[in-house]
């Protein structure tokens, strides 16, 4: 088994640009909309959507337009990559947070959110 995509909701489109493209490097794959009665068959919100698809490598990502901030608490994806360093000056820079645990014996553990609330751990 593998994961096909992760959905994840954004509060705005400029959101995908700013964060998901120029700052984490996924590329523009499609959009559609999901109809009310769709969206509230699946996820039980009446509500027509325009969802984007964004690619890196093997992660797919279904971006959800969606004005109300996500509410996961623990919720988070993981992404590994050679440069992460560099995407947290990307993330600063533009005005992302960014969350550095140190620990001793152990890399430094980091953290990055959008501004719709997702949060994304780096690893090398």
């Amino acid at each position: 088994m593998k994961i096909n995509h992760i959905g994840l909701n954004i509060q705005s489109e400029e959101e995908i640009i700013d964060f998901y493209k120029n700052i984490l490097g996924f590329h523009f794959e499609y959009q559609f909309e999901i109809s009310q009665k769709l969206a509230a068959d699946i996820f039980g919100e009446k509500k027509q959507v325009k969802v984007f698809l964004y690619k890196r490598e093997n992660i797919l990502l279904e971006l959800f337009i969606n004005s109300l901030k996500s509410n996961n608490i623990f919720s988070h994806i993981c992404l590994e990559t050679k440069n992460r360093e560099d995407i947290v000056i990307k993330c600063k820079k533009n005005g992302y947070k960014v969350i550095k645990i140190e620990r001793k014996d152990k890399a430094d553990s980091l953290f990055i959110k959008d501004k719709s609330g997702n949060i994304f751990e780096l690893k090398e």
